[in-house]
């Protein structure tokens, strides 16, 4: 696992997940989004941190033979996150199928890109984090 942490952006050279510091002049500047979460859920650094963790350890128990996954380490990241590690599995899968399908595109056919999970994949306390601003 490589995870490059800047300034400004934090990016995964396993996943093709990143994370974005906020520097608009609003309420939330400061705070981080992750690609493959709500663009409504603002992170603090350590929760962004926590969430390309756990997708590379997601996509990385995938690739390996033995399918060997530390389920108790991903729950302490997903937790981090206040989100699940199933919320996570799904989102991540669902980025990929869109990723999946882009690439099987000549471009002469236009499609409607993959917009983000409605909060109805999210578990209700990560929402109750949205609302609270954490």
């Amino acid at each position: 696992m490589a995870i490059n942490e800047f300034e400004w952006i934090i990016t995964s050279d396993v996943a093709q997940e990143v994370a974005f510091r906020i520097d608009l002049p609003e309420s939330a500047r400061g705070r981080w989004v992750l690609s493959y979460l709500p663009t409504a859920m603002r992170l603090n650094k350590e929760q962004a941190l926590a969430g390309l963790v756990l997708a590379e350890m997601i996509l990385l128990g995938l690739l390996r033979a033995g399918g060997e996954f530390d389920s108790e380490m991903a729950a302490l990241h997903a937790d981090v996150l206040g989100v699940s590690v199933t919320d996570v599995m799904c989102l991540l899968a669902l980025r990929m199928s869109g990723r999946d399908a882009d690439e099987g595109d000549d471009g002469g056919s236009w499609r409607k890109p993959l917009g983000r999970c409605v909060s109805a994949t999210v578990s209700r306390r990560a929402q109750d984090c949205v609302r609270e601003g954490s």
